[in-house]
């Protein structure tokens, strides 16, 4: 992380406010695409993971209270589902905590200056698994298990003509969903990461 030793220099703020911007863009433009061609993922948290790593918690979690934020004023999501965003932040930086602490345990030689794409990938499912879980819950008992996104219902929708149960389809598609979803945002968040992290260097 660029703030890993509480170095707040002018250019790691700089660096932290350019990163946020083409996070907050990338989100919400991949939100408002999935959602004009009813494509079945969210597209809301794509860059989070990524700005987490270079950043560190609070421009993380900012991403996903900013993206969120953007989003319900256009009509775009439901406000309650930002704590499934903030809480993606919040497991991406517990997995790349995890992942300094094993590093430092190794031999100097062995020690690494940068962060695998296997930590992303397990931020990756654990903010999948969370968001499956949190994100069904808030779907189910707020919203009747509508959340007013035609490219998320149509999956629930697909499996309820199979099953006819209502919850079930809701769950599962969620998961589906989220695994997938989550998935190609840890991919596109280690892009974004090792794409920053050379630029710094120069």
């Amino acid at each position: 992380m660029i703030f890993a030793k509480k170095d707040y220099s002018r250019k790691n703020i700089l660096v932290t406010l350019c990163v946020l911007a083409v996070a907050l863009l990338v989100n919400c433009f991949g939100s408002v695409f999935a959602t004009k061609i009813t494509f079945p993922l969210y597209l809301d948290s794509v860059m989070t993971i990524g700005v987490t790593a270079l950043c560190g918690l609070l421009p993380g979690v900012l991403c996903a209270v900013l993206s969120n934020g953007i989003l319900f004023l256009f009509d775009y999501t439901m406000l309650p589902f930002m704590s499934c965003h903030i809480v993606t932040a919040v497991l991406a930086w517990l997995v790349f905590v995890h992942a300094d602490k094993k590093n430092e345990k190794l031999p100097v030689l062995e020690r690494s200056e940068s962060y695998e794409i296997d930590a992303f990938l397990w931020a990756g499912v654990w903010a999948a698994l969370s968001n499956a879980i949190l994100g069904n819950l808030i779907a189910d008992i707020l919203f009747g298990a509508r959340v007013n996104r035609q490219n998320a219902e149509c999956t629930v929708q697909g499996i309820f003509v199979v099953t006819r149960n209502l919850l079930y389809s809701t769950y599962l598609a969620g998961f589906i969903e989220n695994i997938t979803d989550k998935m190609l945002s840890a991919v596109l968040s280690y892009g974004l990461y090792e794409g920053v992290r050379r630029l710094y260097k120069k």
